[in-house]
């Protein structure tokens, strides 16, 4: 579900729902008052602390994970464009009329690499990676029966290894974009952040005043991390998206 719903909306929700939470704290803490309960926010400043120290650290977390992954698929992005590019000079070792006719199906490969990379929604990038699969068998067919047709030598063995480490990098890519922070962090994180709103509210219940504009702020910018959060474990579903530009000059290169 959260995958699949508006960054901007998520937001907003989380933002809503940490302003309420505040609002049932404050409201709490002035009920048990008027009921005879202690006021006294010495003790509940540092639960207070404490609460919003874990909540960064989960933050942090979090956001470190995010981040790793985001890297995690860049840098893919960068190896698949190298190994095509090795692929493209080691057909170099191939007579003229060998060559040519596997640089169209490799380019072929490459422009296809490229928009599969481009692609947002996640059932047309499915089906585009299996034709990419598709295309990358087919080149694989043309190599291995280029190479039946000549007399055994070294050039066999560096242009299978060069084909294999293209076809790697492409399942590398496929299983990274896969990858996700498991919704149940997440939620678990979005909680944690209205049960610090709560616990934030409840303790300037003791003082009698709700301070909202700098309340309103810090829940915005709470917001605003989680949706960076979010938007950095979505390969091309938000702001923040894995350039392709290596992929594409690779496949210029190859026409």
């Amino acid at each position: 579900m959260i995958d699949n719903a508006p960054l901007l909306a998520l937001g907003a929700a989380l933002f809503a729902a940490m302003v309420i939470a505040y609002g049932l704290g404050f409201t709490l803490h002035d009920w048990l008052r008027r009921g005879g309960e202690d006021s006294s926010t010495t003790d509940e400043s540092y639960v207070l602390s404490g609460v919003f120290g874990l909540l960064a650290l989960l933050m942090a977390f979090a956001f470190s994970l995010a981040i790793g992954r985001y890297e995690t698929r860049r840098e893919l992005v960068v190896a698949e464009a190298n190994a095509i590019g090795t692929m493209t000079s080691r057909l170099a070792l191939l007579d003229e009329q060998q060559r040519g006719a596997l640089t169209l199906p490799l380019a072929a490969y490459a422009r296809a690499r490229a928009a599969t990379g481009r692609i947002d929604n996640e059932s047309q990038w499915e089906t585009s990676a299996r034709r990419d699969t598709t295309l990358c068998s087919g080149f694989g067919d043309l190599l291995f029966a280029t190479l039946r047709s000549m007399p055994p030598d070294t050039r066999g063995p560096v242009l299978v290894q060069a084909y294999n480490e293209m076809c790697d990098l492409a399942t590398s890519r496929h299983a990274a974009r896969k990858a996700r922070l498991p919704e149940g962090v997440l939620v678990l994180l979005a909680l944690y952040c209205c049960a610090g709103a709560a616990m934030l509210g409840y303790t300037l219940g003791g003082t009698g005043k709700r301070h909202l504009i700098a309340s309103a702020m810090f829940f915005a910018l709470l917001a605003c991390a989680f949706t960076t959060v979010l938007d950095l474990d979505r390969p091309r579903g938000g702001a923040i998206i894995v350039p392709q530009e290596e992929l594409e000059a690779v496949a210029r290169a190859l026409g």
